[in-house]
C-alpha cells in the first residue's frame, strides 16, 4: 500500500499552507433546531464520511452530520468526484468555477453547522498515486474536507465518456483509468482510488464510516456516482470499522421521518449550501430530501 509522501507527514501538509478560502459567515446561535441538535457532549472516536458528491452528506446523511457538527465531534468527510456534472454545456457556467461553488457550499454549511467563522486551511496531500485537497476548520481543527477530484458520472468530457467512477469500479485490476478533473496529470485506476482511500483511513484512523448504499433497493434507482463511491468506501474499510449506510434517491416514497427540529436544521444548513449551487434551486426532489434521513444498516 502506498502512503503518505512528502516531509513532516500529513500533518506538516496540513498546517503548512494557511489560506482564507471564504469570507466570514457569522453563525446563527439559538436556531431552535439547530440548538436541539447540539444537545450533549461531543461523541467520542472519528466519524469519515464518504460521498459522491458535495451536498451528498446533507443531503442524505443529515441530521445525524448535522448532530456531529453541532456537538463538536471528530469529522472527515470525502468527496470523490468534483460535481461538475453538465456545467457550461446547456449554458455558460464554466464547469471549473461550479466545481469551486459548491466547495464553497459545503464549507460554509459545515462551518454554519459547528457555529464558528467560514474560515480553512487548505493542504494538498498525496496519497498514493492521487492527489486530494484537505481543508481544514480554523476555529474546530476537529473537521476537515477531503476533495479527490474525480470526474462527475454526469460530465462526458471525462476519459471515456460519462459515469467515470461507475467505470472505475468495474473494472478492478483492468486498464481503466480516469484523470481527476481538478488535476489532470495522472491517470487512475480502480486500484489507485482504493489505495487512496485506505491511505486516507489509516491516517484519519475513524472508528464509524458513514456512507451512501451500495446495493439500493429496487423501486427508485440511486445514482450511480452513489453507488460506485458506497462500493469503493465499503471495499477500503479496514476490520473493526463501523460502517453505517445511508438511503440516497430511494428514500423518495418513503414517508417524511424528522423531528421539526431535525427538518429545520437540516433546511436551514442545506440553505447556506446552496446560496453556492446555481443548480440547487427550490425543486421537489430537494425538499422530499430535507424531510427524510433513512439508514440502511444501524
Amino acid at each position: 500500500m502506498r502512503g503518505v509522501r512528502g516531509v513532516g507527514g500529513f500533518m506538516a501538509a496540513v498546517t503548512g499552507v494557511v489560506l482564507l478560502l471564504a469570507p466570514l459567515l457569522l453563525p446563527r446561535p439559538g436556531l431552535p433546531g439547530l440548538a436541539a441538535l447540539a444537545s450533549g457532549g461531543a461523541p467520542e472516536g472519528a466519524y469519515l464520511q464518504i460521498a459522491a458528491h458535495p451536498d451528498d452528506d446533507l443531503l442524505f446523511m443529515s441530521p445525524d452530520l448535522l448532530r456531529l457538527l453541532a456537538r463538536g465531534a471528530r469529522t472527515v468527510t470525502v468527496y470523490l468526484t468534483a460535481g461538475e456534472g453538465v456545467a457550461g454545456l446547456r449554458d455558460g457556467h464554466p464547469p471549473r468555477r461550479y466545481s469551486i461553488d459548491r466547495q464553497q457550499g459545503v464549507r460554509a454549511a459545515y462551518a454554519w453547522a459547528a457555529g464558528v467563522r467560514d474560515r480553512w486551511r487548505r493542504s494538498l496531500m498525496t496519497v498514493g498515486r492521487a492527489r486530494v485537497e484537505v481543508d481544514t476548520l480554523t476555529d474546530l481543527p476537529r473537521v476537515q474536507l477531503v476533495f479527490a477530484g474525480l470526474p462527475d458520472g454526469g460530465d462526458p468530457r471525462a476519459d471515456g465518456g460519462r459515469g467515470a467512477l461507475s467505470r472505475l469500479w468495474a473494472d478492478p485490476g483492468g486498464p481503466t483509468c480516469v484523470r481527476p478533473f481538478t488535476r489532470p496529470t495522472v491517470c487512475l485506476t480502480h486500484s489507485d482510488v482504493l489505495d487512496a482511500l485506505r491511505v486516507l483511513m489509516r491516517t484519519f484512523r475513524p472508528s464509524v464510516l458513514n456512507t451512501l448504499d451500495p446495493d439500493p433497493p429496487p423501486g427508485v434507482a440511486d445514482h450511480p456516482d452513489h453507488v460506485a463511491a458506497a462500493r469503493f468506501a465499503a471495499a477500503a474499510a479496514p476490520r473493526g470499522v463501523r460502517v453505517v449506510v445511508y438511503r440516497g434517491y430511494p428514500t423518495l416514497p418513503l414517508p417524511p421521518n424528522l423531528t421539526a427540529a431535525e427538518h429545520e436544521a437540516k433546511r436551514e444548513a442545506f440553505a447556506v449550501y446552496r446560496r453556492h449551487d446555481y443548480r440547487a434551486g427550490p425543486g421537489r426532489r430537494y425538499d422530499a430530501w430535507l424531510q427524510r434521513m433513512y439508514r440502511a444498516s444501524p
